[in-house]
Parts: structure tokens; C-alpha cells; sequence
């Protein structure tokens, strides 16, 4: 009855008040509705599609990146780009900083998704959502986006690349 995309404590309370009339033996209104055992035939067709939407969701494991060099990243804006097999969440702050997450919520392995309007990774899974530097604003995620690595707009620049850490 609980953590149902963000209706848990709602849902929580009317589980346990569903409950406590089912353990003592008291008619509820609701008891048929919330009943595990329920199953109605017209509703296969919805819960095809809600988990092949679901699916959908995990597909975004074997596509591209939605851009393919940071270069490209605007300042103020954020994007997943894949390193390799790995899908990074990269942001690009308004001082040019760069900071690199992994693109992988950590609820259940959704990739997270750049919110412009929000500035936020949203996870499209289950609806976790990350400030642009990955901490977590609200869950089911209980950790932020593990941290990959911050560089410097001093870091972007070809002429120094090669004299400085990119792992500060």
C-alpha cells in the first residue's frame, strides 16, 4: 500500500485502516477495491501497456547518447552522453563548470533524463528526481547519482587538457 508514486502515505493510511476492519471483522468500502485478489479482464490491456512502457524506459540502455562530446553542452543545461557502455549524466553549470554523474538511477537502474524546465535528472521509471548535481530531491531513489567527476571551464580548454587532472 505504500510508495505508490508519491501517494504513500495516503495510500499507507487507508491500508492499515482497510486492515485493522479486515482483522476485526468489519464491512469496508474499500477492501474490494485495494483486494490483492482482484482481477478484472478489461484491464490486461492497460497493464500490457504499462509494462511494456516500463520496458521502453530500460531501452534507453542500448541507445546513443543525447549528445556525443560535452564541447556541445550549453551552460546552464544538462545531457546523458555514453562513455563506452556506461551512460554519464553530465551538467554544465552556469559559472562553465562541468559535472559528470552516472546517467544510472539508483532506485532500479532507470537512466535519468535532463528536466530543462526544473533543472533537474529526472528518472522516468519510477519518478525519482536529482538536483543537476545529482543529489536526490525526492524518491523512491534513497542515494544521489554517484558522483563521476567536476572539471574546471579551464579543463575544456584543448590548450590545457593535457597539463591537469581530470579527476579533481
Amino acid at each position: 500500500m505504500t510508495g505508490d508514486s508519491g501517494n504513500g502515505m495516503t495510500h499507507g493510511t487507508l491500508g492499515a485502516k482497510i486492515i485493522s476492519d479486515l482483522v476485526m471483522g468489519r464491512e469496508n468500502p474499500w477492501a474490494k477495491t485495494y483486494s490483492p485478489h482482484r482481477f478484472a479482464m478489461k484491464a490486461v490491456p492497460q497493464l500490457i501497456k504499462e509494462n511494456a512502457t516500463t520496458a521502453m524506459h530500460y531501452a534507453d540502455w542500448i541507445t546513443a547518447g543525447e549528445i556525443s562530446s560535452v564541447e556541445t553542452l550549453s551552460v546552464g543545461s544538462g545531457a546523458v552522453l555514453r562513455e563506452g557502455t556506461d551512460k554519464v549524466a553530465v551538467y554544465r553549470s552556469d559559472e562553465g563548470f562541468l559535472h559528470k554523474m552516472s546517467a544510472t538511477c539508483p532506485h532500479l537502474g532507470g537512466v535519468v533524463h535532463w528536466n530543462d524546465s526544473e533543472k533537474t535528472w529526472d528518472c522516468p521509471c519510477h519518478g525519482s528526481r536529482f538536483t543537476a548535481l545529482g543529489q536526490v530531491i525526492n524518491g523512491p531513489a534513497a542515494e544521489d547519482l554517484k558522483n563521476l567527476q567536476h572539471l574546471s571551464p579551464i579543463a575544456l580548454n584543448p590548450v590545457y587538457r593535457d597539463q591537469i587532472s581530470t579527476n579533481v
